[in-house]
């Protein structure tokens, strides 16, 4: 039922840079009808199918941004066509929401001051309260982290995202394990 939610937020709601809130609430009932139909969730559960469809419609736009904008920011031929995975994405709609997220004001509220690299927030999502990681493989994991950031701050080399300081201490990512 989830994945489900998922395929209609992507599908059904615009990529506006809009809030859930201002989403017409004809959208948000056609996403209720269409999994009321699908599944038994009883008028009580409405609230949560919402709930879920706004995560999931945050999310995909968040992953649309990642890894279909911010990388590709300097090559306008890559962003003036909606990603190949996403073909109802209408071009309008897409080109709206590139010139959204390419502006000066969404840059300043989502990337203030200095960017915090993503091994250094799995470092700290493991950490205690006192700054320890209790579990002994996670810690050598933390301390594999800071070498690998120690020498790349020395070396002043810049990382592809595929071969950045994370996935190096870790290995490459497998999506959906």
């Amino acid at each position: 039922m989830q994945s489900y939610i998922g395929v209609l937020a992507r599908s059904r709601v615009p990529l506006v840079d809009k809030k859930w809130a201002e989403i017409p609430k004809d959208i948000k009932e056609q996403i209720w009808e269409a999994v009321d139909m699908a599944f038994v969730v009883g008028q009580g559960g409405k609230n949560s199918v919402l709930s879920s469809a706004a995560k999931k419609w945050k999310d995909f736009k968040s992953t649309l941004t990642r890894h279909y904008i911010l990388p590709y920011i300097n090559d306008g031929g890559r962003l003036s066509q909606p990603p190949e995975t996403y073909k109802f994405i209408e071009k309008a709609q897409w080109d709206a929401f590139v010139a959204s997220r390419l502006s000066k004001e969404f840059q300043s509220e989502t990337m203030p001051g200095v960017e915090i690299d993503r091994s250094t927030l799995w470092k700290r999502a493991r950490q205690d309260k006192h700054g320890n990681i209790p579990d002994p493989k996670v810690a050598e994991k933390a301390k594999l982290i800071v070498s690998l950031l120690t020498l790349l701050a020395k070396a002043k080399s810049v990382f592809r995202q595929s071969n950045d300081v994370l996935t190096m201490a870790l290995g490459p990512e497998h999506p959906g394990e």
